[in-house]
């Protein structure tokens, strides 16, 4: 009997050690869990990803503060009417529309990094302008709306090379967490950028916040230039029964958006 209850006792008393050690063990886990999850999730996007990331930050960030500085720089700097300023809205959106679709034609079969960096240089000088033109008077409302026509123009371009080249810089298994990482950084902008931006207009004047917008196209440039990796070749043109478009383009922007034969949309 005495036996039969010293075992039963050492049984009790192995697991309670192994119960304490498995506690023990979950602990340790759950200490160290978050900082191996997030190297492991640093390792996978890699380090072109995060320069690609920083570039789209700071040019996002950037884009948020000057968001709506065109129109006050019309109504405060012009004195244009509610119509005008109604009228460089409205060119904006309607040059989103006309230019997106065949813009993004050619985008797909052209590298990707280097529209990247010329959209971004070419927001850059057309935003710098403005001040330009402020300090020397020269600044009109049409220079405002081919602004706005071409900012818009550029934006498109680099919006759709920057989509298609993050598939070339993360594996598709990844590709769900860098997209959220960067349409948390885009809400987050849009989110404190425009507070910020009205405290610039306040204290500096609407000039400051397209300096601040110009230079962060700047900074985004420079951040995509320092990415290492070799960009992929573009994909082919697709090939078509009838041979090369009338228009002078293999795979012009209406046969690429309704499928249909090249002769019949191009005639």
């Amino acid at each position: 009997m005495l036996e039969a209850a010293d075992g039963h006792q050492g049984a009790a008393a192995d697991g309670a050690g192994q119960v304490e050690w498995s506690l023990v063990r979950l602990t340790t886990l759950s200490a160290f869990a978050p900082r191996e999850v997030r190297l492991v999730r640093r390792s996978t996007l890699g380090q072109d990803f995060r320069r690609l990331w920083a570039a789209y930050a700071v040019s996002a960030a950037g884009s948020a503060i000057g968001m709506g500085a065109l129109p006050l720089i019309a109504l405060l700097v012009l004195d244009s009417s509610a119509f005008q300023v109604s009228v460089l809205a409205a060119l904006s959106a309607v040059a989103s529309a006309v230019i997106a679709l065949p813009l993004g034609v050619r985008i797909e079969h052209q590298y990707k990094r280097p529209v990247m960096i010329t959209a971004d240089l070419t927001r850059c000088l057309l935003l710098a302008s403005v001040p330009v033109a402020m300090a020397f008077d020269r600044l009109t409302f049409t220079q405002l709306c081919v602004i706005g026509v071409l900012q818009t123009a550029t934006s498109v371009a680099f919006d759709a090379a920057s989509g298609a080249h993050l598939k070339a810089l993360v594996p598709p298994e990844h590709r769900l967490r860098a997209n959220s990482l960067f349409e948390t950084t885009n809400w987050i902008s849009v989110s404190a950028g425009p507070p910020v931006g009205g405290l610039l207009i306040a204290i500096l004047g609407a000039a400051a916040t397209m300096v601040v917008d110009a230079l962060s196209f700047l900074g985004s440039a420079v951040g995509i230039r320092r990415i290492r990796r070799p960009e992929p070749a573009p994909p082919a043109r697709a090939a078509t029964a009838h041979g090369p478009c009338p228009r002078g383009v293999d795979t012009c922007s209406c046969c690429y958006a309704a499928s249909v034969r090249v002769a019949d949309c191009c005639s």
